[in-house]
């Protein structure tokens, strides 16, 4: 698995968040309930080794670390330039903690880790911020997700008389959006005035009022306006994503507060990419389309299938 990015230089001075992944998921550092994350002792075994990296590695700064029952969230900070790269110290923290592990129950066969970790590098200070409230809010979305897992499950092979039968679909959070008597497709210029919108608005919230659900790609200011209008109206909305569903695919930020709410539907029919590029002119059409016929087939209620794959991991 390649989790680097092959434009960043790890040795220069930047913020990482760090994601690192027990062995199998298996639930080995904690517990969650209650929004908590608890430590058991191997929780705090491995809590006190990434905070000791700094000791072995001074460039390097340790901050927000939380640990979840099979795996972890961290953010370190290279304080100046390192001679090796700072995956050098992240790799031999894994190390650490699996020697002592395996010391600890017995077994010098013990697996905790999957095999490498995923960064990410955090340029703007308001989006360090930003990943420092998410980290912490794990526990949490945890805890939400168990309560609620039907709208945190992802179905391949997706089927409803209302998607387009040419492409295959792919669904994450409540298909039963689907079936809703009323679809409305949402498509603004970005030429609209803002009279014009300030209509749009209105009509959305009279037609969210009669229990429509709009469905769009949401790319244009406008539509993200008039979106933003329907879901403080307590509306619902199918949005159908350009690219695929990746293996760790989960929502963030108000998206997965809409899915435990039950408001929020998210389509694709294409592979996944790795790095997001800009949309294409033929991608705009083709997702303008895909939401048109879903709306005109709004009348027809058939029930959702597909192939149901796991819960996404927090």
């Amino acid at each position: 698995m390649n989790c680097r990015s092959p434009f960043q230089d790890y040795r220069a001075p930047a913020f990482y968040m760090i994601t690192m992944t027990a062995f199998e998921r298996r639930p080995l550092f904690a517990r969650c309930a209650n929004n908590r994350s608890t430590l058991n002792e191997e929780g705090w075994l491995t809590y006190n080794l990434w905070h000791a990296m700094p000791q072995s590695y001074p460039e390097l700064a340790t901050s927000t670390l939380v640990i979840m029952p099979d795996h972890l969230h961290g953010i370190v900070r290279v304080k100046e330039r390192m001679a090796q790269s700072v995956g050098v110290p992240l790799r031999a923290f894994k190390s650490k903690v699996t020697s002592a592990l395996r010391k600890k129950f017995g077994n010098p066969d013990l697996h905790v880790w999957e095999p490498d970790y995923h960064d990410l590098c955090v340029w703007r200070r308001g989006a360090l911020k930003a990943y420092t409230q998410y980290l912490r809010d794990n526990p949490r979305r945890r805890c939400l997700k168990k309560a609620n897992p039907d709208l945190f499950s992802r179905i391949n092979n997706l089927r409803h008389a209302k998607l387009p039968k040419n492409e295959r679909w792919t669904g994450y959070g409540n298909l039963f959006l689907l079936d809703r008597p009323e679809i409305d497709v949402l498509q603004v210029s970005r030429r609209i005035a803002d009279s014009e919108l300030d209509a749009l608005r209105r009509r959305v919230r009279k037609r969210v009022d009669e229990g429509a659900v709009l469905v769009s790609p949401f790319i244009s200011p406008g539509e993200k306006a008039v979106a933003r209008a329907a879901l403080d109206a307590g509306g619902a909305v199918i949005l159908i994503k350009p690219d695929g569903f990746g293996p760790h695919f989960k929502p963030h930020g108000r998206y997965f507060d809409l899915c435990v709410e039950g408001r929020l539907l998210i389509l694709a029919c294409r592979p996944p990419v790795e790095f997001s590029a800009k949309l294409t002119r033929r991608q705009c059409l083709d997702m303008n389309n895909w939401a048109a016929a879903i709306a005109k087939q709004a009348l027809m209620a058939p029930a959702v299938s597909g192939t149901r794959r796991e819960k996404a991991a927090v």
